[in-house]
């Protein structure tokens, strides 16, 4: 059980490091880090092809007929050179979908607002603070994709900074 504990508690440790570790590098370098995403993803896939492929060719001099080996290397080669090339172009549209729904919910949160107006003695002001916040960054997304990707993707640095600080929290659940 000593041992179970010890195991957790070091695994705690790893994955707070790895978190704040990444979340910096996420939070303060978003857009290099897209791009080094991007090519570890084509990079994997090539290799994965490249591989699939030399195994299908080696099963096809042994006198098989084409095989799913091949046709999957092909494939993945295929595959990392549309991530490479497409990638960025792909994760843009992202923000301005998402900018869309939150465009949609807006209007919609304050039309809501409007017509399900109950209680006299309680201000909306809030509630529209609320919609037209909405309304504005759904804006910034739709009419800034690309920016607005690096600044979700900073966000998301950000949160893994503090989740590896609470991890870091977690493992004082485990002294012993």
């Amino acid at each position: 059980m000593d041992n179970l504990v010890k195991n957790i508690k070091r695994n705690m440790w790893l994955r707070a490091a790895a978190f704040i570790i990444f979340g910096i590098l996420i939070a303060f370098k978003p857009a290099m880090m897209i791009n080094m995403s991007i090519q570890i993803i084509a990079l994997y896939l090539a290799v994965l092809g490249v591989y699939n492929l030399v195994i299908g060719l080696k099963s096809h001099q042994k006198g098989e007929s084409l095989n799913g080996g091949t046709i999957l290397g092909i494939t993945e080669l295929v595959g990392a050179l549309f991530v490479l090339l497409f990638a960025k172009a792909l994760l843009s549209l992202l923000p301005f979908v998402i900018g869309i729904s939150l465009l949609i919910h807006g209007i919609n949160y304050i039309m809501q607002i409007r017509n399900n107006r109950r209680y006299v003695n309680i201000s909306p002001v809030m509630n529209y603070i609320y919609g037209a916040l909405i309304i504005i960054a759904a804006a910034v997304m739709i009419l800034n994709p690309f920016k607005s990707l690096t600044a979700l993707f900073a966000i998301f640095g950000w949160l893994l900074i503090i989740m590896g600080i609470a991890e870091i929290f977690g493992t004082r659940l485990f002294k012993k």
